[in-house]
């Protein structure tokens, strides 16, 4: 991702991963739309999770930021998450020492820490489809929890293990 970004030559980045798409033609102008209107720093929206068969079985709708949901362990899918190329620059790109959860820790220092502007785009935007390399075994998730745990002492979570706790059951909801 650091490498993309700094060969990137336009003034908006996002990340879509290899087995991600749009969910339709006309979501990156609603996204330039998005940030010609609303002046902000950052855009996001929402997502949903599909099976093999493309079927969708989890949806994460992200809802508005506050600082509170933050403190909580919450953040926006992390491919809808479209920034202003100058913030990289500016508050530093992907850490790679915190593994799978460099995505959480760049928007919680984006989002918490610098508190830049949002806004939050109500529209399905990415397909994406289950599993993932945080995902693949327990191992993976539990190792996941620990770099999540540093990245909210690093960023400041005031109640990091609290917030460790919500994160994933706050996900529960996307099932049904």
């Amino acid at each position: 991702m650091n490498k993309g970004i700094k060969l990137a030559t336009g003034d908006i980045v996002g990340m879509l991963n290899a087995d991600d798409y749009f969910t339709d033609n006309s979501v990156l102008s609603h996204i330039a739309d998005a940030f010609r209107k609303y002046n902000a720093d950052i855009i996001y929206g929402d997502l949903d999770y599909i099976n093999e068969k493309g079927a969708v079985v989890r949806k994460w709708r992200s809802g508005q930021i506050s600082r509170r949901k933050l403190e909580f362990g919450w953040m926006p899918p992390h491919p809808t998450f479209y920034c202003r190329r100058n913030l990289f620059d500016q508050f530093g790109l992907y850490r790679l020492d915190y593994g799978t959860a460099a995505d959480y820790e760049l928007m919680t220092r984006y989002l918490y820490v610098n508190k830049l502007t949002t806004f939050y785009l109500k529209k399905i935007i990415i397909k994406m489809k289950l599993g993932g390399k945080s995902n693949k075994s327990i191992t993976a998730r539990v190792k996941r929890m620990f770099f999540d745990l540093k990245a909210m002492r690093n960023n400041g979570i005031r109640l990091p293990f609290i917030a460790l706790i919500v994160k994933p059951i706050r996900k529960i909801t996307q099932y049904f």
